[in-house]
């Protein structure tokens, strides 16, 4: 769940600063899967919550959001939460409290026979819940399926990425990426072709680049009045999946990728409007 404190102003430490504030849905594999149902995938989010009021929310949302839930119950922690602070630009920082996220353990997954793609989200590989986060992925490259991963700040450095046993599609934003290189430029993502088949890289209102043995593909972001960048990267994962998925070559994928951003960053909250929803 977030909860989301939009200000006028930038907080200042110490100051009583009016915001206005929301409870929402949230969650980045959540925001994906959402936003993946928009547009017509069949999906399913394998995800663990606490016995409280906000993980049963959180599961009804999914379902009334087109999404399928295999979901844990965790009886001692509580349901992730995250305090989102939107700033003037829409630009936000987050408070972020996995709770029972944390806790992801292998006994939670499903059989992953007949599913067509795994998109892990990279705060899975965090402490607690990386094993799951493995064996999703040996377990969906065992069942024929292609893989996708968003670094999400893990700290994937640390020889974590080369655990992974390759992926198809790697996901970083820029700042993940000069964590992983050493260098913000999408070029630099061709040190990372050794364990995925392409480097997809996010860079906000600059767009995002494809990188693979063919070289750098770029498209730019939509001109849109932004609202609220929360879960944007989140969005453009799912825009760039439905259509990748679909059958589009890497140029159409970054396209669709970056309207999906586009639609995310003009509305408040991390997902989709129901009247988008399938």
């Amino acid at each position: 769940m977030d909860v989301l404190a939009t200000t006028v102003t930038a907080p200042v430490p110490g100051a009583d600063i009016p915001a206005r504030i929301v409870t929402a849905a949230g969650g980045a594999g959540a925001n994906t899967a959402a936003w993946l149902a928009a547009s017509g995938v069949d999906v399913t989010l394998v995800a663990r919550v606490g016995a409280d009021t906000a993980g049963r929310a959180a599961v009804a949302e999914l379902v009334a959001s087109g999404v399928r839930p295999v979901v844990a119950v965790d009886p001692e922690a509580p349901t992730a939460t995250v305090v989102v602070l939107v700033g003037p630009g829409g630009e936000r920082t987050m408070l972020s409290d996995r709770g029972a996220a944390a806790r992801l353990a292998v006994a939670d997954l499903p059989p992953l026979d007949g599913v067509d793609h795994l998109h892990l989200s990279g705060y899975v590989l965090g402490a607690g819940s990386r094993a799951a986060g493995l064996m999703a992925l040996a377990a969906a490259r065992g069942a024929g399926a292609s893989t996708s991963v968003d670094p999400q700040a893990t700290g994937s450095a640390d020889g974590l990425l080369a655990r992974l046993g390759g992926v198809d599609l790697l996901l970083p934003n820029t700042a993940e990426l000069a964590a992983l290189t050493g260098s913000p430029e999408p070029g630099s993502g061709a040190v990372l072709l050794n364990v995925a088949r392409a480097v997809v890289i996010t860079a906000g209102d600059a767009g995002a680049s494809w990188v693979d043995r063919g070289g750098v593909r770029t498209a730019r972001a939509a001109a849109v009045d932004v609202v609220d960048t929360t879960g944007a990267g989140d969005a453009f994962n799912a825009g760039l999946l439905a259509a990748w998925l679909a059958g589009a070559g890497p140029d159409a994928a970054l396209r669709a990728g970056c309207l999906a951003g586009a639609v995310a960053v003009s509305l408040r909250g991390a997902r989709p409007p129901v009247r988008h929803r399938a």
